[in-house]
């Protein structure tokens, strides 16, 4: 209705409305064993609403649960959720050379354009060739290259095409091996 509990129950002895003592149809849902909620949400890092919904209770009480048997709980925020969390799981599984930029959720997409883009002259017929502004092609060049901490290509300049760096070139291959 809009109202917390406290200001219902004020209202309710104000206007001599009896109280119940407590929930009447509570059902106990049974118990979160300890290492099988170890094994979900700490070994395979599934996030405790999906662990919540599969056992039919709410986030909350599975967090609850967490807190009782001393499993400490990932910080909040993106870095907890189902997609960041598969992105850590799919980066593990790929070359060395590309695991430093595989940690956000559009990680692949931006490994893909780079891979795609390194075969033309210049960053511009790229990114009209992938059908993306040209901006937002730099910007993905740019993270990747922060992201991986070496520079992967030449930018062009008149006269001269944008080229692979040695760098960029192991990139490339690992990149095409995956994609």
């Amino acid at each position: 209705m809009g109202f917390s509990r406290p200001v219902l129950t004020e209202l309710a002895r104000e206007y001599g409305i009896a109280l119940r003592a407590g929930p009447q149809d509570y059902k106990p849902r049974g118990t979160i064993e300890r290492e099988w909620l170890i094994a979900q949400y700490v070994i395979r890092r599934r996030t405790l609403p999906d662990i919540a919904r599969e056992m039919g209770m709410g986030t909350a009480n599975m967090a609850r649960w967490a807190h009782i048997h001393k499993i400490p709980l990932r910080p909040r925020g993106g870095g907890s959720h189902d997609i960041a969390l598969r992105v850590t799981e799919q980066a593990a599984r790929t070359p060395v050379i590309l695991r430093k930029a595989l940690t956000s959720p559009y990680a692949w997409q931006r490994l893909e354009r780079f891979a795609a883009a390194a075969s033309y002259p210049t960053i511009r017929e790229a990114a009209l060739a992938l059908g993306i502004n040209q901006p937002t092609l730099v910007i993905q060049i740019n993270r990747l290259e922060r992201d991986l901490g070496k520079t992967l290509l030449e930018r062009a300049e008149r006269g001269r095409a944008m080229a692979l760096t040695a760098f960029g070139k192991k990139v490339v291959a690992a990149a095409r091996n995956i994609c």
